[in-house]
């Protein structure tokens, strides 16, 4: 048998916010109420749940294992009544995503999101930069770098190394060079717009600052990588877009050097969200756990 709902959400709020009174002002109820609530919750349990303080309110042991249980179960079931009686105009979640993390990372788990919320339809937009005024024309925004704003908030998800790599035959061609450090002169394809560069990269591994030659240059990270795989050149890119490619071994690692980025990828959504974005982010959160991956070199370095 339950216990009753009323009893739960005034332990919630007591816990919550440490005071009999302001639990009442929440729930627009009475001290007198809320006193009542709990008393009835620790009858039915058959366990003291507070203990009163100068301070104000104070779990007991047990309460305080009791509460992410209530505090869990009340937000999910909240979440879910919203979303399943709201107009269905309101169901559509408008995504705008970075085309290399949505390639690479967030498409292969969405199939999960979509049999857990199958009244949530996705509408995804591709981006390749932040938005000027993030999550103006989108209700969650995932990006690699962000532009500042006060109307949202903003959570590095990822971090990520520069790694260099190129197709196996084009590795076994250079590999003497390629060993030795020296890239002066070698076939090299460069990703447009990107603020880190070479000269960086070679300054950051003590190489020689003598640059490739950049034969092949090209609009976005998944052209750039099937270009490398086709043997048209080295590729500095990220270590989150090429990750996958070198797990199947259609790229290889040219030199084990790296460099972390200056930037990272980013969760944006508005301060003032609601269901259906909390809902996506509590998945991704735990897609980031499940996942346990932060895309640094020593896991590259496996492949």
């Amino acid at each position: 048998m339950l216990p009753p709902l009323r009893a739960l959400k005034a332990f919630e709020a007591v816990a919550r916010l440490g005071s009999i009174g302001s639990a009442a002002k929440e729930l627009h109820v009475t001290s007198a109420a809320i006193s009542q609530q709990l008393k009835s919750l620790e009858l039915f349990l058959e366990a003291k749940l507070f203990t009163r303080t100068p301070r104000g309110m104070v779990l007991t042991t047990k309460a305080q294992k009791y509460l992410p249980i209530v505090a869990g179960s009340l937000h999910h079931l909240s979440l879910q009544t919203e979303i399943l009686f709201q107009s269905p105009r309101d169901e559509v979640l408008r995504l705008k995503v970075n085309h290399t993390f949505c390639y690479s990372w967030l498409m292969p788990r969405l199939a999960d999101f979509m049999t857990q919320y199958p009244s949530i339809h996705l509408d995804i937009s591709l981006v390749d930069w932040p938005s000027t005024i993030p999550c103006e024309q989108a209700d969650i925004e995932l990006t690699n770098g962000y532009v500042e704003a006060e109307n949202v908030k903003i959570e590095k998800l990822f971090q990520e190394q520069w790694v260099l790599v190129a197709s196996p035959e084009y590795k076994a061609k250079y590999a003497s060079a390629l060993d030795a450090g020296e890239f002066a002169g070698l076939p090299a394809i460069q990703v447009k717009g990107y603020e880190e560069n070479w000269l960086q990269w070679l300054n950051h591994n003590h190489f020689s600052l003598a640059l490739p030659k950049i034969q092949l240059e090209i609009t976005n990270s998944m052209q750039a990588i099937q270009a490398a795989k086709c043997g048209l050149g080295m590729l500095l890119i990220r270590s989150l877009a090429v990750k996958e490619s070198l797990n199947q071994q259609q790229v290889v690692l040219a030199h084990h050097a790296y460099m972390p980025t200056e930037s990272a990828h980013y969760l944006i959504t508005p301060k003032n969200d609601n269901a259906k974005i909390n809902f996506f982010c509590n998945w991704l959160h735990e897609q980031v756990v499940k996942d346990g991956n932060d895309f640094n070199f020593s896991e590259l370095n496996k492949c």
